[in-house]
């Protein structure tokens, strides 16, 4: 796995990251459960969103019993998760400094080091939207900037204007990518790191910050092709989460992967498959730092073991492709 730098940025930089999405404050124990679990096992990296609840809360609240931890992590948060899946257009400058304001107050912190841009609206020019981002970076509100969702093209137009006008670009992309091959986006606006995304990547080092970077569980089994023949499951009247897992995940070839993840972990010493295929994540020849969302902590232990994986090429080119393998399975 490459070193992760993140200009801006002098925290050390941890395998992975733990998402904090479905944090809430009348489960709060719990959660600080988690997040000294994470710490404790030498985790740096902790992903939130204004637009995740009762995140930023639980993330304040903790801080302000561990006041400690705040030093010890690198705090991401985001904004400008409009109402119509991109960014709000009006007063958009405006927008970003009152949702800035807010999470510093929430979060019980006077910086941001990592702030991402959750959508992109591409009716807005980059330009724009980066001198609307400047002033935090200047006041010292935000220590570096990201963007989510956005597609690369824009990524690449986006930096080459902070380039050229001295601004500041994106240090980070956060666009989802697992060993699970999406089939579409699971809600609008969603967007991969495709394989274009992955050699812009390698080529600048700049780190991608995958979600759903477990596939948001289709390697724990939690549906099955059994599931795509009955109309109840895999087409309600109204969406569910499993026939949106359905749709996005269910393809023959994602349970292909699954049984050879199965496959690969018994091989390797009994790892689980969803432990496989988080390790594959992280042998991408580029810096990469997957966001997590363990619920428990075993489950979080889950994942550090994932990161203590080695696979070779040869294994890798297999749970993708189903080719031979120099190993005897």
């Amino acid at each position: 796995m490459p070193p992760i730098h993140i200009t801006g940025i002098n925290t050390p930089i941890s395998p992975f990251a733990l998402g904090t999405a479905f944090y809430r404050m009348d489960d709060s124990a719990a959660c600080f459960e988690l997040l000294d679990a994470y710490v404790a096992a030498g985790g740096t990296v902790i992903d939130s969103a204004r637009s995740y609840g009762q995140s930023e809360d639980v993330l304040g609240a903790w801080f302000a019993v561990r006041p400690d931890a705040r030093d010890q992590v690198l705090l991401i948060t985001k904004c400008g998760h409009g109402p119509e899946w991109k960014l709000p257009e009006r007063n958009f400058a405006a927008g970003v400094q009152k949702e800035l304001a807010t999470s510093l107050d929430i979060l019980k912190t006077d910086v941001i080091d990592l702030y991402i841009l959750h959508r992109d609206n591409q009716e807005m020019p980059v330009s724009t939207i980066l001198e609307a981002l400047q002033p935090a970076i200047d006041s010292g509100q935000v220590r570096a900037l990201g963007a989510s969702n956005w597609e690369y093209r824009r990524v690449i137009e986006a930096n080459g204007y902070a380039e050229q006008h001295g601004l500041t670009g994106f240090a980070v992309v956060s666009n989802t990518l697992s060993l699970a091959q999406p089939a579409a986006a699971f809600y609008t606006g969603l967007v991969q790191a495709d394989p274009i995304g992955e050699r812009w990547h390698q080529e600048t080092g700049i780190s991608l910050l995958p979600w759903s970077s477990q596939a948001r569980g289709f390697f724990a089994g939690i549906v099955t092709p059994e599931m795509r023949d009955d109309p109840s499951i895999a087409m309600p009247e109204q969406p569910t989460f499993t026939s949106r897992m359905l749709k996005v995940y269910g393809t023959d070839n994602n349970f292909a992967r699954l049984e050879r993840a199965k496959t690969l972990g018994e091989q390797k010493g009994g790892y689980t498959a969803i432990e496989v295929a988080l390790a594959w994540l992280l042998h991408k020849p580029f810096p990469v730092i997957p966001v997590v969302g363990p619920r428990t902590v075993d489950e979080l232990v889950s994942c550090r073991r994932a990161s203590e994986l080695s696979l070779a090429e040869d294994e890798i080119r297999w749970l993708e492709e189903g080719q031979c393998r120099t190993l005897i399975l």
